[in-house]
């Protein structure tokens, strides 16, 4: 019975010291859960049966999260996030994010939702919020991107945050293993995209990626609004706004590009011109060698035709490129080029010096004469019939709009050009004012025409085709000449002149070389695929050429030297307004006409000019239109020349 009894108190005793020792374990391991006992299965990070998931398994005095009972909750994320830039402290010191900043709503763990709930606050819906509580300025910039802008408006679709940047191993940009550095691009994207990628795999920007060129472009190199740049209203604006874009490689054919209509046109926001991506597609662009290429010669009426009609074989071989000063991709488009430039500079090189000269001898000569009343300055003659008065304003009216709408092509790299632009409403309404003044310069050129055609063929009144009377240049015009100069130069008088000088008659055939010429070009730019049924394509690059040249000679003439002869002389200043009443005064008459008013006396024929003195409506409406095309010319000419000093 002792024995029994011994043997009882032993087991009591044993009983006793492991209960005792066990709460001992397990209160040392709640109050320092840094070095937790773990079993065999819990060491190998798989969760014990047992734990209760009860508030006070994690939270309480002395307890770490996102430790239970020893073991790391979400142990993968939590290995991306120490990876990643959250992991360390921001600027200026700023502690680094921890999980409840991203995944509860101000520390409340009651907040805390999967990610699929919409109430979570990593949600897709509220990542930009979330996100927004740190990175502010990105955040509002996101909502202007392509992305944020389509969410906001209601799409579920569109990416988010994590969706670019990741979730939890979130790197910079610079690192090559972050979702966001530029050769991970299209891995990124074609979780959304992937028919876009594919097609970028196969493009030549895409190859030169995967051969190892970084300069190669990549989705975001070209696609920057799809994270915080404001993005463009449309896909036509992104389509607008990539042709800067992609100058900024393609040096060499930026200038080329923006030479052509296409080019100029869309640099005043003209979104009907073509774009790189019309004629190069988006994603899957390849050179013209490759016949897969949307610009191959096989494919070439296929691509025109999206945007042009009734495309041939002929209408193609236009350049959307051409390289005026490359002999060897089109000696015609090199040469005519070449012309137009060398006509351009040898007019203004002789009418520069011809009106310098002029200024500087008629500015003496007027402050050497005499200027003295004289009863003839109360008498007129008839200078100018009605028909050249009515067929000089339509020529005021149209070729001062000509110039205002045409212009701003040429010029749109200038502030000005595109503020002539808008002023007229925008290029697809000055294309339209621009074809009606065509439209009235051959009506005027018709009405002259048939003038001339009356006088010389049904009238019978030849003189209108050769002696003083006529326009056609004579022998006597080139003494004119040689006698200008001497006077110019005080090696003799001024030259006796007669009804038409040298430079009134240079003025007319250049509105009559013009005309045709300018004309003829400008209708084959407004019919392209009709022109091209007869024609091959190369004959547009010539027009372009020859009608942007010519017209910028005869802009730059007409409110150079034309205004010069016949307003800014000092004997003329401030305007002369003769053309529009068709009378001066006949004390005027003797001495810029003098030839002329020798022969009408000596014929007795004086008094057949005789008129009675301009009313005075007509001298108030001649300065007031003249006055207005007269400014506006000098305004658009010293643009022009502006522009042309300052670029070289």
């Amino acid at each position: 019975m002792g024995s029994y009894l011994k043997v009882a108190v032993l087991v009591c005793f044993v009983f006793g010291w492991v209960t005792f020792y066990s709460f001992r374990t397990l209160e040392t391991q709640a109050q320092n859960p840094e070095q937790p006992y773990l079993s065999a299965n819990q060491q190998q990070g798989q969760f014990p049966t047992n734990v209760n998931l009860d508030c006070s398994g994690c939270h309480g005095a002395g307890k770490t999260l996102p430790f239970m009972a020893g073991v790391q909750f979400h142990k993968d994320s939590h290995g991306a996030l120490e990876n990643s830039i959250h992991a360390k402290s921001g600027a200026n010191g700023k502690p680094a994010p921890s999980c409840v900043n991203c995944h509860a709503v101000n520390g409340d763990m009651t907040t805390v939702l999967p990610a699929e709930d919409p109430r979570s606050t990593v949600n897709r819906a509220n990542m930009a919020k979330t996100c927004g509580g740190c990175h502010e300025a990105a955040a509002q910039s996101f909502h202007l991107s392509i992305h944020g802008a389509r969410r906001d408006s209601g799409q579920t679709k569109p990416a988010s945050c994590a969706d670019c940047h990741g979730s939890h191993s979130i790197l910079p940009v610079k690192e090559s293993s972050s979702t966001m550095n530029r050769a991970n691009a299209e891995l990124m994207c074609a979780k959304c995209h992937s028919q876009n990628v594919a097609d970028y795999d196969l493009s030549s920007h895409g190859q030169a990626m995967k051969a190892g060129n970084l300069k190669a472009p990549t989705c975001t190199s070209c696609h920057t609004a799809v994270s915080h740049l404001q993005a463009p209203l449309s896909l036509r604006d992104f389509n607008m706004q990539m042709v800067n874009n992609c100058s900024n490689c393609h040096t060499k054919q930026a200038p080329s590009y923006r030479d052509t209509f296409h080019g100029q046109a869309t640099a005043l926001a003209f979104k009907l011109a073509a774009t790189c991506a019309d004629c190069h597609t988006p994603h899957k662009n390849l050179p013209a060698s490759n016949p897969l290429s949307s610009v191959h010669k096989d494919n070439l009426i296929q691509t025109c035709s999206t945007c042009h009609t009734n495309v041939n074989a002929n209408f193609v071989m236009y350049s959307p490129h051409p390289e005026p000063n490359d002999p060897e991709k089109s000696a015609l488009v090199y040469y005519v080029s070449h012309f137009m430039e060398w006509l351009l500079i040898g007019v203004f090189s002789f009418f520069g010096i011809h009106t310098l000269l002029w200024i500087q001898r008629s500015i003496v000569a007027y402050v050497s004469e005499k200027h003295e009343k004289s009863p003839d300055d109360d008498i007129y003659v008839v200078r100018f019939a009605k028909v050249h008065r009515y067929t000089h304003i339509l020529i005021v009216i149209s070729f001062i709009l000509l110039a205002a709408t045409g212009l701003p092509l040429m010029y749109y790299y200038t502030s000005w050009g595109r503020a002539l632009e808008q002023m007229g409403g925008g290029l697809g309404v000055t294309r339209v004012i621009h074809r009606i003044c065509a439209v009235i310069t051959l009506i005027y050129a018709l009405i002259h025409i048939i003038y001339v055609f009356r006088k010389a063929v049904l009238e019978r009144k030849y003189s209108i085709l050769y002696g003083p009377d006529s326009m056609v240049p004579r022998v006597q015009d080139l003494w004119d000449v040689i006698n200008m100069f001497r006077w110019f130069f005080y090696l003799g008088p001024r030259p006796k002149l007669d009804r038409w000088t040298y430079w009134e008659k240079f003025d007319y055939f250049a509105v009559f070389w013009g005309v045709p010429v300018i004309g003829l070009s400008g209708l084959m730019l407004w019919f392209p695929t009709l022109v091209t049924e007869y024609l091959p394509g190369v004959v547009l690059n010539l027009a372009m050429i020859i009608h942007g040249e010519e017209a910028l000679l005869a802009t730059a003439f007409i409110f150079a030297f034309h205004f010069f002869h016949n307003h800014l002389r000092p004997e003329n200043f401030p305007m002369d307004t003769v053309i529009f009443t068709g009378k001066m005064t006949l004390s005027r008459f003797k001495e810029e006409r003098s030839v002329e008013y020798d022969r009408l006396v000596a014929e007795g024929n004086l008094d057949s000019v005789l008129a009675d003195p301009p009313s005075r409506f007509a001298k108030i409406a001649s300065k007031v239109f003249g006055f207005a095309a007269y400014i506006s010319g000098l305004i658009m000419v010293i643009a022009i020349f502006w522009t042309l000093l300052s670029r070289h």
